[in-house]
């Protein structure tokens, strides 16, 4: 069930995401020639979130199961802080070998990487409760979705966010039923904050309102100061019903679509925004 806590300003936070937007520059030089099939728009996303984790002082490690080339991980790797480490976890020794060396130049933070399948992963490897950002981007099927699932729950910290790859492609059916079997036998773990773009976001449902709030009130902003107009936000039922933005390429000219409006109404708020 959503939280009730009241959600921190972003807005009273200098530092925010919304400001500094250097990362992003620098991960468009970086991966400019990396292989990989990770989007400029996700990485607009993680750098609004990231930055965003910097602005509430949010500390932590980050994981990434799956690395391949490293494109995703270079956005990671550059949000990492000097006292903090990127643990990329892979089961091919090119993967290991190389993402690592590709990224280390770029991030003020340690990079390490783990060999192995992440089902046969010595857990002591994650720090409980120590990693704040964390994507999942593995084997893609079912069971394994399971597995990593019980990865995060280990070691998410109680703000931190989950990233999964390919939920609702059709694909990859596996990863959408495993992660929602796995989050309907533990409810208290994760909620889901957006969906869109090929990948969902969950985060701990003590501090999801904090990330529906800065969805709605910071997150636009964010991306269109990165030159990428093409989205539209959804939030179409009510929170307690379904506490998700859904995040989708551009309709009706507008940042975000509520269920009054995509029923025919008039919105609630002047602003069009979606009561939370």
């Amino acid at each position: 069930m959503p939280s009730d806590t009241p959600p921190r300003d972003w807005r009273e936070e200098p530092d925010g995401a919304s400001i500094d937007h250097t990362r992003y520059t620098a991960w468009v030089d970086a991966a400019r020639d990396v292989q990989g099939w990770y989007s400029d728009m996700s990485a607009a996303l993680w750098d609004a979130f990231l930055g965003q984790q910097a602005a509430w002082h949010i500390e932590g490690d980050m994981v990434e199961i799956g690395c391949a080339y490293g494109r995703a991980a270079m956005m990671l790797g550059l949000h990492t802080r000097p006292e903090e480490t990127l643990r990329l976890i892979d089961y091919k020794t090119n993967h290991v070998t190389e993402a690592p060396a590709r990224i280390r130049p770029h991030s003020p933070g340690q990079v390490t990487a783990i060999q192995s399948y992440s089902e046969r992963l010595d857990i002591a490897h994650l720090p409980m409760r120590g990693t704040r950002f964390m994507h999942i981007d593995g084997d893609h099927g079912r069971w394994g979705l399971h597995n990593d699932m019980a990865l995060a729950d280990h070691t998410l910290a109680a703000d931190g966010l989950l990233v999964l790859d390919d939920f609702l492609a059709p694909q990859f059916m596996g990863v959408t039923l495993g992660a929602i079997e796995w989050m309907a036998q533990h409810p208290q773990s994760f909620e889901f904050i957006m969906v869109g773009f090929n990948k969902a976001y969950l985060a701990r449902p003590r501090f999801a309102g904090e990330y529906l709030h800065f969805i709605r009130d910071a997150l636009p902003a964010h991306l269109h100061a990165l030159g990428h107009h093409d989205f539209s936000l959804w939030l179409t039922d009510e929170r307690r019903a379904c506490s998700c933005f859904g995040i989708t390429q551009r309709q009706y000219d507008r940042d975000f679509i509520t269920r009054e409006f995509a029923m025919g109404k008039p919105d609630k708020r002047a602003d069009g925004k979606p009561e939370l």
